[in-house]
């Protein structure tokens, strides 16, 4: 990974107007949006894992990341009951991606009784892509200090 890359990541421009929704939830555990980094550029240096699985809770905003190396629905749905081993949401909201719509996934949505959704928008899951954002800018910045 070059210095360019990083310069390029961290100093995206920001768009200024973009589509809001409103997210309204009533209670802890009520909804939990979910998603998944991209860290293909840095995986070398990370044990090969590529991406971040990301959940999030939309009222207490406590977030829990676990690293992944692929997409596929057997380590996403890993990762995914690891969490819910100690706690469970009302609601589910993700984008539209395989990794969260297939059979297994569904099944594990299923037993826990979970309301699994995604938003056929543009207007995705703004409070976990929020976090990524923030999580990929500490990340880049701490990742230019370091070459």
């Amino acid at each position: 990974m070059s210095k360019a890359d990083v310069v390029n990541e961290i100093h995206r421009n920001a768009r200024v107007n973009f589509p809001r929704r409103n997210v309204i939830t009533k209670d802890i555990y009520d909804l939990w949006q979910a998603d998944l980094i991209d860290m293909q550029l840095v995986s070398k240096e990370n044990k090969n894992f590529r991406f971040i699985l990301t959940v999030i809770d939309t009222v207490s905003k406590y977030a829990w990341a676990f690293p992944i190396k692929t997409k596929s629905k057997e380590d996403v749905c890993y990762n995914f009951m690891k969490l819910l081993k100690t706690r469970v949401p009302k609601n589910l909201q993700t984008d539209n991606g395989t990794q969260f719509y297939n059979d297994k996934f569904k099944k594990i949505m299923n037993s826990y009784n979970i309301n699994h959704y995604s938003t056929f928008s543009t207007k995705k899951a703004s409070i976990v892509e929020r976090f990524i954002r923030t999580l990929k800018s500490k990340f880049w910045i701490d990742k230019s200090n370091i070459l």
